[in-house]
């Protein structure tokens, strides 16, 4: 007892060593500009000179910007059509490379990650050069087929498809990854318990797989949400927010903001406001399914 004693003070020292950087990189990269974010909040900033405080001014500006909740409201629209294929195709994916009956997993699990390892910019290259209205690989195909070609780039929804097949695309590997853990933790057990009672592949997956891959989906499902609410690079690589504003969404209209119109303090305002709204989002997802747990 006496000998674990002394070794406290070194684990305590220890445990410091490793946290520190991570701390310190923590602090300096969010806590510094969040702290900033909320100071420029109350001020007029232009990010030259203008620097006046401005108390509540931009935060009742932005109860009456009627462009703010058309933004919010394009990013939910945009985050609920993309959010199934978010989590069932990576779950397709994983199901087929887990699976005993399938060959070459190594190599498949291989092709469906490379995605990931990809640049936004490539894939917005990549998309844009498949979606292309007049030489794309996609409206070739159609013309081949006896169809009309489709103006991907200049009708709104068709915009919003494309952006929403890009981002699945480019993320499926990383979601697959996580769904092959979870099923590598369900014991084999079960599904020979499954086989004994004749159950077939659907009443298996129902009944012993969705179940117990409860605490994975809603990690899939909680990521794939925060990531389509802030999607920015992806969305500038291919529609740079068109046509119009259909493809504008809430990170889009911030950056504007701040950037192109240089009002700093109102883009800051926008950012809290969002921040907030993220947060309680995620809140009421981790109430509503209660964290993932298995009932």
């Amino acid at each position: 007892m006496r000998k674990d004693r002394r070794l406290l003070p070194g684990h305590t020292t220890a445990f410091w060593l490793f946290v520190t950087p991570s701390l310190l990189l923590f602090t300096v990269f969010f806590l510094v500009p969040l702290g900033l974010a909320v100071y420029l909040s109350f001020t007029n900033y232009d990010g030259w000179k203008t620097l006046d405080w401005r108390g509540l001014t931009n935060y009742q500006k932005l109860l009456r910007d009627t462009q703010f909740f058309r933004a919010i409201g394009r990013t939910f629209v945009y985050t609920l059509v993309s959010l199934p294929g978010k989590v069932l195709w990576p779950l397709l994916i994983a199901l087929l490379v887990t699976s005993a009956r399938v060959r070459f997993k190594t190599l498949t699990r291989s092709l469906c990650y490379v995605p990931v390892l990809l640049s936004a910019l490539v894939v917005g290259i990549t998309i844009n050069w498949m979606f292309s209205q007049e030489y794309g690989l996609v409206n070739y195909l159609l013309l081949q087929l006896g169809f009309q070609p489709l103006p991907w780039s200049l009708d709104s929804s068709l915009a919003t498809a494309v952006v929403s097949i890009a981002t699945n695309w480019s993320s499926a590997g990383f979601y697959m990854v996580i769904f092959i853990g979870g099923l590598n933790n369900i014991s084999q057990e079960l599904y020979e318990a499954g086989a004994i009672d004749g159950a077939n592949s659907m009443q298996t997956f129902l009944r012993i797989t969705l179940p117990l891959l409860k605490p994975t989906t809603f990690l899939v499902v909680l990521l794939s949400t925060i990531n389509l609410l802030k999607e920015y690079t992806l969305v500038q690589g291919i529609t740079q927010g068109g046509p119009g504003l259909s493809t504008t969404y809430i990170i889009q209209h911030i950056f504007k903001k701040g950037f192109d119109q240089f009002e700093y303090g109102y883009a800051s305002a926008m950012s809290l406001a969002v921040m907030l709204l993220f947060i309680a989002l995620t809140f009421a997802q981790f109430k509503l399914s209660r964290g993932g747990e298995i009932a």
